[in-house]
Order: C-alpha cells, then sequence, then structure tokens
C-alpha cells in the first residue's frame, strides 16, 4: 500500500471520548499513534503547540496537517476518505464502462472502451473541489492494480493516465 499520511489521536487514557475515537479508528482500520496527554508532557506540549490558546483541547485527531477537534465519526469519516484515498474503494461498473471511487457522494472516475480484447483507458476525473489531494493519482493506480487482477490488458490514452503509468516503473511496462 502506498504511504499515508501520519494519523495522531491526542487524548487521555481516562476520557471515554478519546476511547470512542480508539474504537472508530480501529474500526477503520488506519495505523495511528495514541499520545497521552495527561500521562506525558512532551505530548501535552505538543498538542498545546496545534491551538493559538496553548489549552489541551482533546480529544484532537490530526491526519497529516489538518487538525480535527472532537469530530462527528460522519465528519472524521469524510475528512479520511479526503486526505487518504488509499481507504477508497475502487468500483468496477462493467455496464458503463468506468472505474470509480466514491469519495463522500462525489465520483472520480476513469472511463474505457474495450476494442480487440483490450481496454483503452480514455478519460480519468476528479471532481473539482477535490482536486490537488492525490486522488487522482490514488484513482489511476487503484484503476491499474484492479484492471490487471481482473485479466485485462490495457492501454492508455488520457495524457494523465499515461502521466501516472510513466512515473512509475512498475506499471511502465505492464500498460500499454
Amino acid at each position: 500500500m502506498r504511504p499515508i499520511p501520519k494519523i495522531k489521536l491526542y487524548g487521555a487514557n481516562g476520557c471515554h471520548k478519546t476511547h470512542y475515537y480508539q474504537l472508530v479508528l480501529d474500526e477503520i482500520g488506519l495505523p495511528y499513534d495514541f499520545l497521552d496527554v495527561e500521562a506525558n508532557e512532551d505530548h501535552a506540549e505538543e498538542l498545546r503547540g496545534l491551538y493559538e490558546n496553548r489549552k489541551l483541547n482533546f480529544p484532537t485527531i490530526t491526519i497529516g496537517k489538518k487538525k480535527l477537534r472532537n469530530p462527528y465519526k460522519e465528519d472524521l469519516i469524510k475528512w479520511i476518505n479526503k486526505l487518504i484515498p488509499q481507504q477508497l474503494t475502487l468500483i468496477h461498473k462493467k455496464d458503463n464502462h468506468k472505474f470509480t471511487l466514491d469519495i463522500n457522494g462525489e465520483e472520480a472516475k476513469v472511463e474505457y472502451v474495450v476494442k480487440e480484447g483490450k481496454m483503452y483507458l480514455i478519460h480519468s476525473e476528479v471532481p473539482y473541489l477535490l482536486r490537488g489531494r492525490g486522488i487522482g493519482k490514488e484513482l489511476v493506480l487503484k484503476t491499474f492494480e484492479k484492471l490487471t487482477e481482473e485479466g485485462y490488458k490495457a492501454v492508455a490514452v488520457c495524457s494523465y493516465i499515461k502521466a501516472v503509468k510513466n512515473r512509475d516503473p512498475y506499471w511502465k511496462d505492464i500498460i500499454e
């Protein structure tokens, strides 16, 4: 799996909300660091540094540089989907000739046509508000994995798909 942003959970062992977020993150299956701000002064100081008021606002979850203070589970999942597209499941919609990632109700897609036993990857698209987060690259790499898993030979036609293929030595020789 490709690298994911570091996730940190700042909280305290005796805090029921901290325990709740541990269960949520464990259920999602993402690795995270639990930093007990009551038991470790270095962790407490790190948390204070995240806030202008320098208070111990816990629980706080950071995903890379994104800071979430006591989020609702649904909001946490939305941010995970935006910031960690590796977690998303690619769907192959054969009837519509496309591979899709659902990101909080928005669809990123790779469209294709099949000719002479090969899948021609003709178009890729990420919703405008989700661009610049690595979702397009993740979409294309997941598409490559899925189509080879399903036994297809593929040709990159779309310029972006070609660029992703050419930047990765593994796929450079597998996708035409």
